[in-house]
């Protein structure tokens, strides 16, 4: 079965976290594709400096122009109004019966999944990955498993695999020189732990904590770079800096807003619709791009 991941944001804008988080987790577990997926109208923050929809997908498909297992899922700018992850998940699973999706978070996120809209019920519809944030390591992923998911089975490590002479790289990626073709197989990174939940509308499901290094970047400090003329190349990928350059009147019409507009307090999750990204704008709040609920 084709394995799709799902990582989400509001991407205002895509910045080099973002993609180094789908590329590790792309390269730890393997799957056919992973899609990002921007929120047209993200939950927990007011909008004042959200780019239109439209220019943030532009963004993302220049981001990942260069990487094939990389794709641009645009499903939440065809809502008439806010969703919750519970539609998005049950949307991908229509529109792909033959895929399992699996779902990228941060760990204060999972954390905070039972006060999302049937945050409970998630994981059962469709496999979580879940990857450490500041405070937020494996003890903190085990006491949330053991709250709200006491049914989860511990599952035994991916038996090792050894990449065969003569072997691809996974599919959908760049080869590069010099570099050692990955295994076709998903393999288990050191700390990664996985668990099963059965009886799923879909089948058993599976939650994972995945460890990965991670690139401490926040769309807000961009913003603010961007704003003031300083060079945010390295930080965004060379298209997406070309981009927000071309369109510049229009960046700086919705950026300046943030100037102005204090930054909303926390939201619990669910109590509002959800993009189907962890808080919108960052396992990445209103600064950072990562899943709502």
């Amino acid at each position: 079965m084709r394995r799709i991941g799902i990582l989400g944001g509001s991407f205002n804008p895509v910045h080099a976290g973002h993609l180094r988080l789908a590329i590790e987790v792309a390269e730890a577990l393997r799957p056919d594709r992973i899609d990002l997926v921007p929120c047209a109208i993200p939950p927990h923050k007011e909008g004042h400096d959200l780019l239109p929809f439209g220019l943030r997908l532009s963004l993302l498909h220049a981001a990942v122009r260069p990487f094939a297992g990389l794709a641009v899922n645009a499903l939440e700018g065809g809502r008439s109004g806010p969703s919750y992850t519970w539609d998005t998940l049950h949307a991908y699973r229509a529109a792909e019966p033959d895929a399992a999706p699996f779902f990228i978070l941060g760990g204060e996120d999972f954390e905070m999944l039972p006060h999302w809209h049937r945050g409970v019920e998630l994981p059962r519809i469709a496999d979580f990955v879940v990857v450490p944030r500041a405070g937020s390591g494996p003890e903190a992923f085990r006491a949330a498993l053991a709250a709200h998911w006491p049914d989860a089975v511990p599952l035994a490590p991916h038996p090792a695999r050894q990449a065969q002479p003569g072997s691809q790289a996974q599919p959908g990626s760049q080869a590069h020189p010099g570099r050692q073709a990955h295994p076709k197989h998903p393999q288990d990174t050191p700390g990664m732990e996985r668990h099963l939940l059965r009886g799923g509308p879909y089948g058993n499901t599976t939650l994972t904590f995945l460890p990965l290094p991670r690139l401490d970047i926040s769309a807000s400090l961009l913003r603010g770079k961007w704003l003031r003329g300083a060079d945010i190349r390295l930080l965004v990928p060379d298209d997406v800096d070309s981009l927000l350059r071309a369109q510049a009147d229009e960046v700086r019409r919705c950026w300046a807003h943030s100037r102005a507009v204090p930054p909303a307090g926390p939201v619990p999750h669910g109590s509002n619709p959800h993009c189907s990204a962890a808080r919108c704008s960052g396992p990445h709040g209103s600064d950072k791009d990562t899943p709502c609920e």
